[in-house]
């Protein structure tokens, strides 16, 4: 049982992203530790499987206590949400919830069962004594009656109120904070820095939350040691974005919400009836804060409650009527159980979202300047940091976006979208970030945010990794693109050393081609006013390999094939 002391809503930051709790119960099942008794030993054991997998990891990194990594892996997310049970010397258990989750079709629906169970505090969770009374919160049930009441919510008016509204019996003031702040914005608009008013205005507010601490010099924190009101105030402010981003992960991935390019929250249309059932009808108090941690666990472990809409099997084939799937469904609506429906409404739903990116992707082929302008400005708020945490998601969707409009190849994103085509979620661990079929050849495209050693050992090996286990089954030459927004010196010598070297594993040289995103962007403005070949791109590996041997030869170094590398690929761009 954990205690926490935060004055807004508490929620794991481990994983980030819901879908790596996947990967965490298959390391276990794989891994054989469902079921063995749950120790410090067997934390530090998990931790190692965990980090040779390749499930939802990437170039997960060593750790000198992996008995404490492990722990932090198992103990977070996993147990808060009722997938893992983690008692000391009882079974560590995959639980019935968690069982589901693995199942690809159900994971929305089980995701949004046990989210609506969440809640502060908690026979899990109790706040420490000077926050006594604070808390009395199922959180995402209360967010999610934000955004339907006002009918959007942004990721600001998610951070400084939607984060703050701990009491539910507090929700009208939120509401009324919010139309408040619109207004303001709307006043300063074209007068001032909405920025600034918006950092202003979450400074004022935490602020006031935390006055009579500050006040009494109680600024000392867990994290690390803090002097002042400032430095306290930063610590608490980091940490806030901390939560809030984990919190908007996982609305998002429960399936119900939507995201416009602008990080605003939204009901997707779709499932309006389903939410309007849960605001109806789930139960808004937080279960007792001292009911037995034995019934608690029943509760959360239990993936058919709370009881949604769709539990129930005349919504279910309602909803999957609705899609007119005559040629998808090859057996009667009437002789599937309820689990089944749902699966065959999860594919459904599934595909809809990919003709949605499809859609995208035949508009972008368009190269409308409108378009253009949009990825490029994507591209510079990406660069300044402005898309905050989502930064490597909105990457790996604009550049997918990038790629497909300048040239004629089947582009596949490997992010999973949402019911608008907007991005959910990154490529999972084993495969490419973007994936190009160019019918003779094949290019795979991986982008990052990281930088210094951690993009070194995050990114060298798993790259030429994914890159060589296609070409090694392929008959066709395949190569890749490593884009970065700042490329480390030692990656760039890595990918020209595995040029140069024939590997029998990887059934040749590996050509992977790096660039920083600058050099991307400055190649996607040519490009985007110029219609590229097939044989064009092929010619760049081509040019990429020949070159790197004929340096190596001549005694060159990695900065010769780079630099003449990258000039070539803007010489294939160039306006004629």
């Amino acid at each position: 049982m954990a205690k926490f002391s935060s004055r807004y809503i508490f929620f794991s930051t481990s994983p980030r992203n819901p879908r790596l709790i996947q990967g965490i119960l298959k390391v276990i099942l794989d891994g054989g530790l469902d079921g063995k008794t749950y120790t410090r030993a067997l934390q530090a054991q998990f931790y190692n499987l965990y980090s040779e997998s390749d499930v939802g990891v990437k170039g997960a990194n060593s750790s000198k206590s992996p008995d404490l990594s492990g722990r932090d892996k198992l103990t977070r997310a996993p147990q808060s949400l009722g997938f893992l049970q983690t008692q000391t010397r009882k079974p560590l258990q995959i639980t019935a919830a968690g069982k589901q989750l693995l199942n690809n079709d159900l994971f929305e629906d089980v995701l949004m069962h046990q989210m609506l169970k969440f809640q502060l505090p908690s026979p899990l969770h109790h706040e420490t004594a000077q926050n006594k009374g604070r808390f009395y919160i199922k959180p995402f049930l209360e967010i999610l009656r934000l955004i339907n009441i006002l009918q959007y919510l942004t990721y600001d008016e998610l951070t400084i109120f939607g984060m703050s509204m701990t009491d539910y019996r507090n929700f009208q003031v939120t509401v009324d904070a919010i139309r408040q702040y619109r207004r303001d914005r709307k006043s300063a608009r074209g007068k001032k820095s909405l920025k600034k008013l918006s950092d202003d205005t979450k400074y004022a507010h935490y602020r006031a939350i935390y006055a009579d601490m500050i006040a009494a010099g109680n600024i000392a924190t867990r994290e690390s040691k803090t002097t002042s009101e400032s430095q306290f105030m930063k610590k608490k402010l980091a940490n806030l974005s901390d939560y809030t981003d984990a919190v908007f992960r996982s609305l998002r991935q429960s399936g119900l919400i939507v995201m416009s390019a602008g990080r605003t929250l939204s009901i997707s249309p779709i499932r309006q009836r389903e939410v309007s059932y849960i605001l109806t009808k789930i139960e808004r108090k937080p279960m007792p804060e001292d009911m037995a941690r034995s019934q608690f666990d029943k509760y959360m472990f239990n993936p058919e409650l709370p009881i949604l809409l769709n539990d129930n099997r005349a919504s279910l084939q309602s909803d999957i009527v609705s899609f007119k799937p005559s040629t998808f469904i090859d057996r009667d609506l009437d002789g599937m159980n309820t689990y089944e429906l749902k699966s065959v409404l999860a594919k459904l739903r599934r595909r809809q979202r990919e003709d949605r990116v499809t859609a995208q992707a035949k508009r972008l082929k368009e190269r409308r300047d409108e378009d253009i302008q949009n990825i490029l400005a994507v591209f510079k708020h990406i660069s300044d940091k402005e898309e905050g945490r989502d930064g490597p998601l909105m990457l790996e969707w604009n550049m997918w976006r990038a790629i497909t409009m300048i040239d004629h190849g089947d582009i596949k994103g490997n992010f999973v979208p949402d019911d608008n085509g907007m991005p959910i979620s990154t490529a999972g661990g084993g495969q490419g970030d973007i994936v190009g079929n160019y019918g003779d050849f094949q290019m795979i495209v991986e982008v990052t945010l990281s930088t210094g050693k951690r993009q070194y050992d995050m990114e060298s090996e798993p790259v030429t990794r994914h890159v060589g286990e296609v070409q090694a089954k392929s008959d066709k030459p395949v190569f890749g693109m490593f884009i970065a927004q700042d490329l480390t010196p030692t990656v760039v010598n890595y990918f020209w050393t595995t040029n140069i070297l024939n590997h029998k594993v990887y059934n040749g040289n590996v050509d992977i081609i790096p660039m920083d995103l600058a050099t991307f962007v400055a190649f996607f403005k040519a490009a985007s006013h110029k219609v590229l070949d097939a044989s064009d791109l092929l010619s760049i590996h081509q040019y990429s390999t020949k070159i790197a041997r004929k340096t190596a030869l001549a005694g060159q170094t990695e900065n010769d094939w780079h630099s003449k590398v990258l000039d070539y690929v803007q010489e294939v761009a160039a306006v004629e």
